[in-house]
């Protein structure tokens, strides 16, 4: 009788195979857990999820609903994409209670597209996806709670089938929950950093950051200013109508100050009504512009809480490291941001609603 429980060289090599492959998987996903664990800014993170999703399944699109605040309830996808044809002033949402978030919170699993169609026949969530050609939809959980839904467009087919093995299912989730940690921690720091009311970076936050760049311009040669800002008479609004009015005020103030600013460039709320701005690579005239500008954009504001339309005015001051100019290269951020705030002082002295240059080389006087 033939001995069939021994099994063939064929069957060795497809079981060293698959272990190799699963060997692969998890030095690959070590590696991957590296790359997440080091960005500290939740959108670098973000985009290298996304980059190395796509590499890894080849697909031509990838993307992440998430909420966009905390206590929100619907997951959106906004600049957490690569690849996918979003339609302009489109708003693209799955919400918390209906379709894919309570089916794959339940599941724990991926789904793709056919899948979801049988459970989520005609539903509005489906629709979203269907229109977004994505092929897979993978939860992304930390502790039980959907962080944000990753979904993955059409698949670069060579000679493999169009749908997801197995193997490539576990992958992609193993990736996902790792990236949801990362997502997680990373949001955490930005709550950490971040003023609640306003929603500006806090002043340890400013002070780690801009000490970097201050380092990074003496290396480089490139100047950079530092502007403060304080809301003129602050103490009526609180005053006067309470408050919720000081609040009110000092969110708006916020808004136009992030408006008024670039991407590479950093306000934060430096206390109680006092702001503070970093510009990066301006000149005296370029940082007297933009400070006029956000100046100016506050005095002409309307700002209307409860039916009653106030003026606010701001002081500021300003001052621009130029390191070419300055041949002692231990200067202190400190320096800098006390030179600007005696600017500022300067404008309240002068009757304030105006802004003050202070030259670098008054540092000496200090």
């Amino acid at each position: 009788m033939e001995n069939t429980a021994a099994g063939t060289p064929q069957d060795y090599s497809a079981i060293i195979a698959h272990q190799e492959r699963q060997i692969y998987n998890l030095r690959h996903l070590l590696e991957i857990s590296k790359s997440f664990a080091s960005p500290l800014d939740s959108s670098a993170l973000v985009e290298s999820l996304l980059y190395t999703c796509m590499s890894q399944l080849r697909v031509t699109a990838a993307g992440i609903f998430s909420l966009p605040q905390m206590g929100a309830t619907d997951y959106t996808l906004d600049d957490d994409c690569i690849g996918f044809d979003l339609l302009p002033h489109t708003k693209y949402c799955l919400k918390d209670s209906e379709g894919v978030i309570p089916l794959l919170s339940e599941t724990g699993k991926s789904a793709s597209i056919q899948e979801l169609a049988v459970v989520l026949k005609g539903s509005n969530d489906l629709l979203l996806l269907e229109s977004l050609k994505a092929t897979l939809a993978v939860p992304m959980i930390y502790q039980n709670h959907i962080v944000g839904i990753l979904v993955l467009g059409q698949r670069i087919l060579g000679d493999d089938d169009e749908a997801f093995t197995q193997e490539e299912r576990d992958q992609i989730l193993d990736i996902a929950t790792l990236a949801a940690l990362s997502i997680n921690t990373a949001m955490l720091i930005e709550q950490s950093s971040t003023d609640m009311l306003t929603h500006l970076k806090l002043r340890h936050f400013f002070y780690n950051v801009v000490g970097n760049r201050l380092r990074q311009a003496k290396e480089s040669g490139t100047p950079m200013a530092i502007v403060m800002l304080d809301i003129d008479h602050f103490k009526q609004f609180n005053d006067i109508y309470g408050h919720a009015c000081g609040d009110f005020v000092l969110q708006r103030i916020a808004h136009l100050l992030q408006s008024s600013i670039r991407t590479n460039d950093l306000a934060a709320r430096y206390g109680g009504e006092e702001f503070i701005i970093m510009l990066n690579n301006v000149t005296e005239h370029d940082a007297g512009r933009i400070t006029e500008r956000i100046r100016s954009a506050v005095e002409h504001d309307d700002i209307v809480f409860s039916d009653i339309h106030m003026q606010v005015t701001l002081s500021a001051g300003f001052t621009v490291y130029y390191p070419e100019g300055v041949p002692d290269k231990k200067i202190k951020l400190e320096q800098l941001v006390n030179l600007a705030d005696e600017a500022m002082y300067t404008s309240k002295h002068n009757g304030r609603n105006r802004v003050t240059y202070l030259a670098f080389n008054l540092l000496d006087k200090q």
